[in-house]
C-alpha cells in the first residue's frame, strides 16, 4: 500500500489548484489519498455554509470511486498531551480530515462570527488560542496545531510501503506563491516545518497567482480536474443553492503550476 497527503487551506483548493494529480492518486491502485483541510471555510458566515462545503468537499473524492458509503467518525489525535477530536471521513481509495479553523478571509484579518481569530495570528501570537468553528476542541498556540497536522500525517503512514511519501499543498514561498491567502500561507508553513524531517516529498502548488498566469492544462488533465472541481460546485449548489462558481473556474481551472521539492 502506498500514501499520498494533500493538506489544504479550504476544501476546495486540493480540487482548484492540484485536481488533476489529485484525480490521478486516486485511481492509483493500492494508493490512500490522505486529504487534510485545515480551515472550515466558513467566510464569516453562520446558516450552514462550512457544513455545506466540509460535505462537498468529500462527496467531490467520492464522486469518481466505487459507490462504497462513506463511513464518518472522530478521530482523537494527542500531540504535546493535549487532545484534539478531528472529524474524518472514509472510503477506499481516501481518507479525509476536516479540522473546522475559522476562514481567515483574504485580508488575514477574520470575520467578527468568529471572534476575527485566524490561522495567521495563531502563527504570529496575536492569539493564543484557535476554537473549530464548531466548538469541537481549540489549538493552545501555533506548535499545537503544527503538531497535530503531523501527528495526522504520521498516523496515516503506519504500514505503508511509502518510506517517502509527497505532501502536496500551497507554496511557502511568497516569492514563488505571491499574492494567496494568507490560511494557505500559514498552512503551507505549517507543513514546510517538519516536512524535511520526517522525510516527506513535497509538492508546493502556486494558488491565486495562476491566475496571473497561461493556462498550461489541456486533454485528460484539464477534463478530470473540471470533474472533480464541478463535482464539489454541483453537491454545493444542491445543498445552499449557490450554483457552481464559474468565476473561479476561468480564473485557476485550466492552470497547474507546482514545484517539487525530494527528500
Amino acid at each position: 500500500m502506498d500514501v499520498v497527503c494533500y493538506v489544504a487551506g479550504h476544501p476546495d483548493d486540493a480540487l482548484l489548484f492540484r485536481g488533476e494529480v489529485l484525480y490521478s492518486d486516486l485511481h492509483t491502485p493500492d494508493a490512500t489519498v490522505v486529504h487534510i483541510v485545515v480551515s472550515a471555510g466558513d467566510a464569516g458566515r453562520t446558516d450552514g455554509w462550512w457544513q455545506a462545503r466540509e460535505q462537498a468537499a468529500v462527496a467531490a473524492l467520492r464522486s469518481t470511486l466505487s459507490p462504497d458509503p462513506v463511513l464518518e467518525d472522530t478521530v482523537v489525535v494527542s500531540p504535546q498531551l493535549r487532545s484534539h477530536g478531528i472529524r474524518r471521513y472514509r472510503a477506499p481509495g481516501f481518507v479525509c480530515y476536516c479540522l473546522r479553523l475559522p476562514d481567515g478571509n483574504v485580508d488575514g484579518a477574520g470575520f467578527p462570527a468568529t471572534q476575527r481569530r485566524t490561522l495567521g495570528k495563531l502563527q504570529t501570537g496575536q492569539v493564543a488560542s484557535l476554537p473549530a468553528v464548531d466548538g469541537s476542541t481549540a489549538y493552545q498556540g501555533w506548535s499545537d496545531l503544527r503538531d497535530t497536522l503531523r501527528a495526522l500525517i504520521a498516523r496515516e503512514r503506519q504500514g505503508m510501503a511509502t518510506l517517502r511519501p509527497w505532501v502536496n499543498t500551497s507554496d511557502p514561498s511568497r516569492a514563488l506563491n505571491p499574492g494567496d491567502h494568507p490560511d494557505h500561507y500559514a498552512t503551507a508553513d505549517a507543513i514546510d516545518y517538519f516536512a524535511r524531517a520526517d522525510g516527506l516529498n513535497r509538492a508546493w502548488w502556486v494558488s491565486y497567482d495562476t491566475q496571473q498566469r497561461a493556462a498550461n492544462l489541456t486533454g485528460l488533465g484539464l477534463l478530470v480536474k473540471r470533474m472533480l472541481f464541478y463535482s464539489h460546485g454541483y453537491d454545493l449548489q444542491a445543498r445552499t443553492g449557490t450554483p457552481a462558481n464559474d468565476t473561479e473556474w476561468d480564473w485557476w481551472g485550466a492552470k497547474s503550476y507546482a514545484r517539487t521539492e525530494t527528500t
